[in-house]
């Protein structure tokens, strides 16, 4: 046999075979090549944080096919190994926001690229699901990992339609408009403390001890701290999967949908309303990263940073 499995039938041998058996080599060469020609090799990594997808859906059941990514795990971590830069050392305001928005944006649209890819193999299973062609066990395994990393319960009772229509809602991207001038503002432009040494430009906190910094005017009633990471991308994208998997977001998430079903653009001064639960001042801090999306202009970041 070849590299590819076929038989190889010399001149000399087929002269010398009679015309049944002749046949039957030509019809088992024939069933080898079938048998290669479908198989189908192991897709490469495309991106760094990603680890190596689940096995695809045979080709004979999918029209469409998108093999299923799962990133690397979202976590709190130490901030030992990296720090930000401070960009309290520039003078001037307009240069410290112009460095701020090159430092953190690529750091949004990585974070949103992997949200895509989650969603687009989401997209591509409901799709398969409307022609009348089933998941497989392989696809509703990696299903039940994706409703756990969203912090959905798996419900096999529910319709597997049903399923994924709730994850679409919450694999999704957040706008970068909205992202930047939550970061801006949790973090001083990243000046604060918790940027500097905790890698953590969103001000979110966490419940275990040690777990981050201690606020210096926390209330003595409180035991929370601001978590720290071991990078500012893993602090941006802890806060998208909050975002996205939190019940005090189910509201954003909600117009959200509503616009992807609109087919309209989404911005961050709008879905900043569902925000209300972000901080106790409620609807006072949602107006303030309204005014610092529409004073900043930052609407102009979603479209080339959002996905």
């Amino acid at each position: 046999m070849n590299k590819t499995g076929s038989m190889l039938i010399s001149r000399s041998l087929l002269i010398g075979l009679s015309l049944p058996l002749f046949i039957c080599l030509i019809t088992l060469n024939q069933a080898i090549l079938g048998k290669n020609s479908s198989a189908r090799g192991t897709p490469s990594s495309q991106h760094a944080l990603i680890e190596s997808p689940l096995a695809s859906p045979s080709a004979r059941r999918s029209k469409t096919e998108v093999h299923v990514f799962h990133p690397r795990p979202v976590m709190i971590g130490d901030a030992s190994r990296y720090s930000p830069p401070d960009f309290s050392t520039f003078k001037s305001t307009e240069a410290k926001k112009q460095a701020f928005y090159t430092y953190l944006l690529p750091k949004i649209h990585m974070a949103n690229q992997e949200v895509m890819f989650e969603r687009k193999w989401l997209t591509a299973l409901s799709q398969n699901l409307a022609q009348g062609i089933y998941p497989t066990d392989e696809e509703l395994q990696a299903l039940d990992r994706i409703e756990k990393r969203y912090a959905v319960k798996t419900n096999q009772l529910v319709a597997i339609q049903e399923r994924l229509a709730a994850m679409l809602s919450r694999a999704d991207i957040v706008p970068a408009s909205l992202v930047i001038a939550q970061a801006a503002k949790e973090s001083g432009w990243g000046t604060s403390r918790f940027a500097l040494q905790g890698n953590n430009y969103f001000g979110i906190w966490c419940f275990t001890r040690g777990c981050g910094l201690t606020p210096s005017r926390r209330d003595n009633d409180r035991s929370h701290e601001v978590a720290t990471f071991d990078s500012v991308e893993d602090g941006v994208r802890y806060y998208i999967r909050t975002i996205n998997s939190h019940v005090a977001y189910a509201d954003l998430r909600n117009m959200r949908a509503s616009a992807r079903r609109q087919d309209t653009q989404v911005f961050g001064d709008k879905l900043a309303k569902g925000l209300v639960s972000y901080s106790e001042r409620g609807m006072l801090y949602v107006n303030e990263i309204r005014s610092m999306i529409q004073h900043n202009q930052l609407n102009r970041f979603t479209r080339i940073y959002s996905a």
